[in-house]
């Protein structure tokens, strides 16, 4: 069965000065990508990735809402072969919270605009590369909505939809198209729920085994799988569910 290949790649990643972001920089230097391109916002984030002292790091300036990080780092880069979509913001807003418009739109933005801009703008040089691929992080709150993060939800579904609908144009390329679907895991934007959550480097380490034997759609933990596997049950239960 043909796998896809981490080892000697350029990846870029994003959102990746910190929690899931950053364990995917630490994990795809451990094993053996060439070169990692890392965005990152702010100052803060410079001295975290600087923090790692890895020669295959490379942080880059990158705010995903931001068409001119994006056409800069266009710029720069001359080879690539992943993009991992990572970069990601959370809102506990509903769709009748007084700031629901702005709330939405930074989301939207963030987690369906911006990584279709950087798809668009380096899908030439993920052609070129004989074996490449693009990871979407998405969410299982993408499969139905969260009532407590109703305008995430939405941003994420579109994020879903986006990636089936790559996975589907691409199927004829060498451009293998994954989606994947966390439940709470343990950074600051799952900092307000209760059970257990697993550690960013797991959730990174999971991704990658199942992204180099093609596996399509991820489910990397109990609470995502157990979710997803009762929207394949009954979609308008799992809504139920969420809606608690």
């Amino acid at each position: 069965m043909t796998t896809q290949t981490i080892k000697g790649t350029s990846v870029l990643v994003t959102g990746a000065s910190r929690g899931l972001g950053l364990a995917f920089v630490k994990v795809l230097a451990a094993r053996g990508a060439e070169k990692i391109y890392a965005g990152y916002k702010n100052a803060e984030g410079l001295a975290e990735l600087n923090n790692l002292k890895l020669a295959n790091v490379i942080p880059v300036l990158l705010d995903v809402t931001d068409s001119n990080h994006i056409q800069l780092l266009a710029q720069q880069i001359n080879a690539l072969d992943i993009i991992i979509n990572n970069a990601g913001i959370a809102s506990a807003c509903g769709f009748t919270a007084d700031h629901v418009l702005e709330t939405a739109t930074a989301e939207m933005n963030t987690h369906y605009f911006g990584p279709l801009k950087l798809i668009t703008t380096f899908l030439p040089l993920l052609k070129q590369a004989p074996q490449a691929g693009i990871i979407n992080i998405a969410s299982i709150a993408a499969i139905s909505n969260f009532k407590a993060m109703g305008t995430y939800s939405a941003s994420k579904a579109a994020l879903h939809f986006m990636t089936q609908g790559l996975r589907a144009e691409l199927a004829g390329s060498t451009i293998f198209v994954q989606g994947v679907y966390p439940g709470p895991f343990d950074t600051r934007l799952a900092a307000g729920f209760d059970g257990f959550k697993q550690s960013p480097e797991t959730i990174a380490n999971i991704v990658l085994d199942l992204y180099r034997e093609r596996v399509d759609e991820v489910f990397p933990d109990e609470f995502s799988k157990t979710m997803y596997q009762t929207f394949l049950e009954s979609p308008k239960k799992l809504t139920e569910i969420f809606s608690q």
